[in-house]
C-alpha cells in the first residue's frame, strides 16, 4: 500500500500514544512523537517504511499549525500584559539563546551549534503550559495572563526564527540574503494586505453563501496552504506564509467557522508532523546519552526558569508571579522542535545531535506539572520568611479603617466597584498585588495595600476585622478559597460577596461559606433571557418571578455551612425562600380593584400576606387595612404556591369572595 500503509501505521499509533499520555496526565505530543520512536526505522516490529515520504507530508501539518495560529492570534490579548508581551518576551528569548550559546561551549560544542542549542531551548510550551494552569485551577489568575501573554508572542517570534535559523552557516547566509528575505518578505505582506482587504473577503462571502460545509472548509485550507507555497515559491518560510495567510483571514467575520473547520484537519497532520519528528530519534542513543540529556535537561530548568523570573521582576511583577513564571515555562516549547526539523532538513543543523536536544526538551516537558505544583509550597515557605517585612500601603486615611468595604482585587469587576463606592461615598480599601494595577489605583486616589490578599498581614493591614463588608474579585478557584479562609480567620462575623466562575467555583465558595455568590457570565446570561422574555411581551411581573427562580435554582445549594454566622445566614435564606415572594399585578376586571385590603378579605381569602404595593414609581410597603387597590398596582405577597395562585387569580378577573371556614 505504500504512503498509504505509512499513514495507517502512524494514525493507529498515535491514537494508542495519545490514549497513554492522556492517561498519565502528559500533553498528547509527547504521546505522539513517542508513537513515532516505536514506529521509525530506529526501532524493530512494525516500521513506517517512506520515512521521507511522510517527512514531507508532515510539513502540511506544519503549515496548518501555523494558519490556525494565525487565525487564533489576537492583540487583544496582549493589552492587559502588552509590556511583559511585547518587551519582556523578546529580552527573554535573547537572554535564552544567550545561556543557551553558554551551555553550548561549555559542553564543549562549536559556536555554530551552542547558537542552535540557544534558539531550541527559546521558546515555552504553549500546550504544557495551558495543562498545567487548567489542571491546577490557575487559569484567569495574573500569573497565567503574563504566561499566555509571552506565549503568544513567542509563538509569533518563530516566524522569523524559520526564516533565518535554517540559512545558519549556509555558503549564501549574510546581511545580503538577509536584506533580500527582509524585501521579499515586506512585499509580500503589502501584497497579503491589499489581498485580504480587497479580494479574501469577497471570495469567502461567496464561498459562505454557497452554504456548503465541505467546499468552504476546502477554501479556507486552499488560502492557508497555497499562500504558505506561494511564500515557498518566493523561497521564504512555507510555514510563515500560513501564519499570514491565518492572520487575514482573523479579519474577517469567518474566522471563527474557518478555524473549527480546520482545527479538525489540523489535529490529524499535527499527529503526523510530532510522530514524523520522533522517527528521527534513536532510543538506543538516547539510552547511550542519557546522563548528558539529564544534564542538559536541568541546566534547561535552571537556567531559563531564572531568566523568566527575572524577567517578571525587571517588569515589576512581585509575589508569586516570578516563581510561577520560572517553575511553568522553563520546559522546552513544541515549535522548538518544528524549528529543529526544519533546520535539519536544510543541513543547517547536525542531524547526530537531533536525538540528544530531543530528548532534552522532552525531559523538560514531562518535568513541568512536578515544578509548577511547587509553586505555592515554595512561596509560602519565602513568605513565612518575610513576614515581618513592613506592608506598602498607599492613601491609607490616618484615622483607623473602620466600617469600611475591603476589595479585594483591583481587575475589571474591582476597579468597577470601587467607582461605584466613591460615587456614593462609601469608605473602601483594595488589597491588590499586580505592581500596574497598584499604579492605576494609586493615580485615582484609591486607598490601596500591595500585596497577597492570601496572607494574613496583608488582610490585617487592610483592617478587614473591622470592615462592614469584604467583597472577593479573584477569579481562581485556588486564590479565592486561601483567602476566603483567611477572611473568616481574622474576620468571622464579616459578610463575604464573592465572584465565580463556574459551577465547581460556586460550590467551593458555598462549602467555605461565602454570603453571597455572583457569577458574571450566569447573570449575563439571565439578562439575555429578560430581554428575550420582554420583546415576547410577558408581563413585567412575570418576568421578574422568572429571575428571581432562575437566581434561587443557582445560586442556592444544600451544603453544609461550616462557621455559624454563615449558618445562621443560610438557613434564613431557606426561610425567606419558603416565604416565596411573588408579584401580581392587579387588572382591569380584578374582584379587589376599587377595594380596601381590609374590606376584600385577602388574607381571609386566598391565605396570602401582602407585603408591600408598587404604585407607579412609588413603593407602598406594609400598607394598612385602609389601603384601596387600583387598577395596574403591583402587588407583592408571600404565601405557599397554591395561596399566590388564589391570589393571582382574585387580581386578574372578577367573581365572588368567599370566605374559607
Amino acid at each position: 500500500m505504500g504512503i498509504a500503509s505509512d499513514l495507517v501505521i502512524l494514525i493507529v499509533a498515535g491514537m494508542l500514544g495519545g490514549l497513554v499520555a492522556r492517561m498519565l496526565r502528559q500533553p498528547l505530543l509527547l504521546g505522539y512523537i513517542v508513537a513515532g520512536v516505536l514506529v521509525g526505522p530506529h526501532t524493530g516490529g512494525i516500521t513506517v517504511s517512506g520515512v521521507h515520504e511522510i517527512e514531507l507530508l508532515a510539513e502540511i501539518g506544519v503549515a496548518l499549525l501555523l494558519f490556525t495560529l494565525g487565525i487564533e492570534f489576537s492583540i487583544k490579548e496582549l493589552k492587559p500584559v502588552r509590556h511583559v508581551a511585547l518587551i519582556g518576551t523578546p529580552l527573554q528569548i535573547i537572554l535564552t539563546m544567550s545561556f543557551g550559546w553558554l551551555t553550548g561551549q561549555l559542553m564543549g560544542w562549536d559556536s555554530h551549534l551552542s547558537t542552535w542549542f540557544g534558539a531550541f531551548i527559546a521558546l515555552s510550551s504553549t500546550m504544557v503550559v495551558l495543562k498545567t494552569l487548567e489542571s491546577k485551577g490557575l487559569v484567569g489568575t495574573l500569573s497565567s495572563r503574563v504566561m499566555l501573554g509571552m506565549l503568544v508572542v513567542q509563538d509569533i517570534a518563530i516566524v522569523p526564527m524559520l526564516i533565518i535559523m535554517p540559512q545558519l552557516g549556509s555558503d549564501s547566509f549574510g546581511l545580503q540574503a538577509l536584506g533580500m528575505a527582509g524585501i521579499k518578505t515586506v512585499l509580500f505582506l503589502v501584497s497579503m494586505f491589499m489581498l485580504g482587504s480587497r479580494v479574501i473577503p469577497g471570495f469567502m462571502r461567496i464561498v459562505a453563501g454557497w452554504n456548503s460545509r465541505e467546499m468552504f472548509m476546502l477554501s479556507c485550507s486552499a488560502i492557508g496552504l497555497g499562500i504558505g507555497y506561494a511564500t515557498h515559491m518566493l523561497g521564504l518560510s512555507f510555514a510563515f506564509g500560513a501564519f499570514v495567510a491565518g492572520m487575514v483571514l482573523s479579519e474577517s467575520r469567518y474566522a471563527y467557522q474557518a478555524l473549527s473547520d480546520i482545527l479538525p484537519l489540523r489535529d490529524i497532520f499535527s499527529l503526523i508532523f510530532f510522530a514524523s519528528v520522533g522517527m528521527l530519534i534513536d532510543p538506543f542513543y538516547v539510552w547511550e546519552n542519557i546522563g548528558t540529556i539529564l544534564i542538559l535537561a536541568g541546566a534547561i530548568l535552571v537556567g531559563k526558569g531564572l531568566i523568566f523570573g527575572s524577567v517578571a521582576r525587571l517588569f515589576n511583577y512581585r509575589n508569586v508571579i516570578p516563581l510561577a513564571l520560572g517553575l511553568g515555562m522553563f520546559q522546552v516549547g513544541e515549535l522548538s522542535f518544528l524549528l529543529l526539523q526544519q533546520g535539519t532538513e536544510s543541513g543547517s543543523f547536525p542531524k547526530e545531535y537531533f536525538p540528544l536536544f530531543m530528548g532534552a526538551g522532552i525531559v523538560t516537558m514531562l518535568l513541568t506539572p512536578i515544578m509548577a505544583s511547587f509553586t505555592g509550597p515554595l512561596y509560602s515557605m519565602l513568605q513565612s520568611r518575610r513576614k515581618s517585612d513592613p506592608v506598602q500601603t498607599i492613601n491609607l486615611p490616618e484615622s483607623e479603617l473602620d466600617g469600611h468595604v475591603v476589595i479585594l482585587g483591583y481587575g475589571r469587576f474591582g476597579s468597577y466597584v470601587a467607582d461605584s463606592l466613591r460615587e456614593i461615598d462609601i469608605p473602601h480599601v483594595v488589597v491588590e498585588l499586580n505592581a500596574n494595577k497598584i499604579e492605576l489605583a494609586a493615580e485615582d486616589g484609591r486607598a490601596v495595600v500591595y500585596g497577597d490578599a492570601g496572607q494574613e498581614i496583608v488582610l490585617e493591614a487592610a483592617r478587614v476585622s473591622h470592615a462592614r463588608m469584604v467583597l472577593l474579585t479573584i477569579p481562581s478557584v485556588r486564590g479565592s478559597s486561601s483567602v476566603l479562609q483567611k477572611v473568616h480567620h481574622l474576620a468571622p462575623q464579616c459578610p463575604i460577596v464573592a465572584l465565580s466562575r463556574n459551577p465547581e467555583h460556586l460550590e467551593v465558595l458555598n462549602e467555605l461559606g461565602a454570603h453571597h455568590i455572583i457569577m458574571p457570565e450566569f447573570e449575563t446570561g439571565l439578562e439575555m433571557v429578560r430581554q428575550t422574555l420582554f420583546n415576547f411581551c410577558l408581563p413585567a411581573v412575570e418576568i421578574q418571578n422568572v429571575m428571581d427562580s432562575m437566581r434561587r435554582e443557582r445560586y442556592t445549594t444544600d451544603v453544609e455551612r461550616n462557621y455559624p454566622r454563615s449558618a445562621q445566614l443560610f438557613r434564613l435564606s431557606k426561610a425567606a425562600e419558603s416565604l416565596n415572594l411573588n408579584w401580581v399585578e392587579v387588572s382591569e376586571d380584578a374582584e379587589i380593584r376599587g377595594r380596601t385590603l381590609a374590606g376584600s378579605k385577602i388574607r381571609t381569602v386566598t391565605g396570602v400576606s401582602v407585603a408591600g404595593v408598587l404604585r407607579n414609581d412609588h413603593f407602598i410597603q406594609n400598607p394598612d387595612g385602609s389601603f384601596q387597590f387600583e387598577q395596574g398596582d403591583i402587588v407583592g405577597v408571600l404565601g405557599g404556591r397554591k395561596n399566590i395562585e388564589r391570589f393571582r387569580c382574585l387580581a386578574s378577573e372578577s367573581g365572588e369572595l368567599e370566605t374559607e371556614v
